[in-house]
């Protein structure tokens, strides 16, 4: 569910074909952002995917949740079925649900804040003055999104969210990895998902304060360029994936991307949103990940931020030697902005995708930082392995390594 595309093939076609997500600009009523362009959250009606309307009421991102795990059912090859504004999904007491988000959505706090202290206000988004929401508390909770997962499609296993800033997707498929490797169950429903949607933009004006986005006036981020300035804002967008045990995955026939091979985690411990000038544990996780095996493709963090980017790409200098002996390296936020919580997710997908279908997309940027093995266009090369990282904010770091399945 992203800026480019809702569903796998749409998503992938549009990516390896070069498309580019809507970018809108930023008001500048009375408050001045040093950055002035944004990715709009995807458009989608719940009911175009036979979602009962009865869920409309829900937050943003609970709707990108649930449709992007029906979307999943599907594509693996569940039988869903509807029942009284529900699901019944084969084996659904099995399932657990582990979804990552960096945050919850604000809007409906604002405004209920707004309302709560009697202060009139009429919404742009809405066209109406706003109230406060009798639903706001079960519509914040940031476990609100794995909970109407599990309540939809009657999952009755573990069901929670983890939270690490930019690499929540991955964590989360990491812990849904473990899950799994450690006999605790057979499917979870796994991903990340963001909805950073406030029309008063007093969130993009947090990351902005911060220095952290792109001052590009396309809004086209260039990471790993030498004249990279920040990242690209997205409203939201995700991704939810299933992870299967293999012999159970084997026995219905399923269709199998990749396997993930392993995935490890650890902390910078050293501020809360710059990373470790060394890149020292970014070496830590890539010795780790590579114990598998070494990669032919590297989906980077690459947010496109100054000095994030140098160090990333310090690290993968230092680790895996000149660009002639790199994997093939790309940074999937360059396409479609930064996601957050969602991004670690679908770039998990990207490199699953990749791995299937032995495409890379391409990382087309002006002035590239010296001696990296950058995709400058799209690739068709064979792919066994693939390492997707994320490191966010509060010196969160994951990595998953992925393997292509021979059967």
């Amino acid at each position: 569910m992203t800026s480019i595309g809702t569903g796998k093939n749409a998503f992938w076609n549009n990516l390896l074909g070069g498309h580019k997500p809507e970018i809108c600009r930023v008001p500048q009523n009375g408050v001045q952002t040093k950055s002035q362009v944004y990715v709009p959250f995807p458009d989608f009606n719940i009911t175009d995917f036979g979602i009962p309307q009865y869920y409309d009421f829900l937050q943003p991102e609970d709707k990108l949740a649930i449709v992007g795990t029906k979307l999943a059912l599907e594509d693996a090859g569940f039988d869903i079925t509807a029942s009284n504004k529900k699901f019944c999904v084969p084996e659904a007491d099995g399932f657990s649900v582990i979804i990552g988000s960096g945050f919850t959505g604000f809007e409906t706090a604002f405004f209920s804040f707004l309302a709560h202290l009697g202060i009139d206000y009429v919404s742009t988004r809405q066209n109406k003055k706003v109230s406060f929401n009798r639903m706001v508390i079960p519509l914040l909770m940031n476990n609100s999104p794995a909970a109407w997962i599990s309540i939809l499609f009657g999952f009755k296993g573990e069901s929670y969210t983890t939270s690490a800033s930019c690499a929540s997707g991955t964590y989360s498929i990491g812990q849904a990895y473990r899950n799994i490797a450690d006999g605790y169950s057979d499917f979870v429903i796994t991903g990340g998902i963001e909805n950073l949607q406030d029309e008063s933009y007093i969130i993009f004006r947090g990351f902005d304060t911060l220095g952290a986005l792109t001052k590009s006036e396309t809004g086209d981020p260039q990471p790993f360029s030498e004249t990279r300035s920040g990242f690209l804002f997205a409203e939201g967008g995700g991704c939810i994936l299933i992870l299967e045990e293999l012999t159970h995955a084997r026995k219905r026939g399923a269709t199998i991307y990749a396997e993930v091979l392993t995935y490890h985690s650890n902390s910078d411990a050293h501020n809360i949103v710059h990373m470790e000038p060394n890149g020292g544990q970014i070496l830590e996780l890539f010795s780790k990940l590579t114990q598998r095996g070494v990669p032919d493709y590297l989906n980077a963090h690459g947010t496109a931020t100054p000095t994030n980017d140098e160090i990333e790409a310090q690290a993968i200098m230092k680790f895996f030697g000149d660009a002639s002996t790199q994997p093939v390296i790309n940074s999937t936020k360059g396409i479609l902005g930064h996601t957050i919580g969602g991004s670690g997710a679908i770039e998990a997908a990207v490199s699953a995708l990749s791995i299937f279908t032995n495409q890379i997309h391409a990382n087309p940027v002006d002035n590239p930082i010296p001696n990296l093995n950058l995709a400058r266009q799209n690739l068709q090369i064979q792919i066994e392995k693939a390492i997707s990282v994320s490191y966010g904010f509060g010196g969160h770091n994951a990595g998953l390594l992925l393997g292509k399945y021979y059967g």
